[in-house]
């Protein structure tokens, strides 16, 4: 499990690599279903929040294609951003 830390110390995800699903999820990132006994990809984090005390945890379900995808978006942005 790997940990991602951002530039604001209140915010972390950690991926962890689901071997088989055990009932159908949702592709956070492509909408479409991840079928049950197929492997995916879980995101678990806490993210700065505006509207109340505290953070908003999150946890997400990916292909693992499009995670891959997204990070590769997210790495590029950074590197625009200098």
């Amino acid at each position: 499990m790997s940990q991602h830390k951002t530039k604001s110390s209140q915010e972390f995800s950690i991926e962890r690599p689901i071997k088989k699903a055990r009932k159908a999820h949702t592709c956070c990132s492509c909408k479409k279903t991840i079928p049950a006994k197929t492997r995916y990809i879980r995101t678990i984090g806490v993210a700065e929040s505006p509207r109340h005390y505290g953070n908003d945890f999150f946890s997400n379900a990916w292909h693992p294609a499009c995670l891959a995808d997204h990070q590769g978006y997210v790495r590029d942005q950074l590197r625009r951003q200098g």
